[in-house]
């Protein structure tokens, strides 16, 4: 069971406890997001090459 399916559980069983869960998934997204963001573009900009003209 993922973190989501967990979160719709704990609303079923005690709706009073909706914005709980929803502040558990919206950390858990912006986990997610920041570790795409490293994983896919920071590490690719790494990859660049610099080169000098010399004369």
């Amino acid at each position: 069971m993922n973190l989501h399916e967990q979160c719709l559980l704990r609303y079923l069983q005690n709706p009073d406890e909706l914005s709980y869960s929803t502040q558990i998934l919206k950390l858990n997204n912006d986990i997610l997001e920041k570790q795409f963001v490293l994983r896919n573009i920071i590490a690719k900009s790494n990859s660049f090459n610099y080169t000098e003209i010399v004369k």
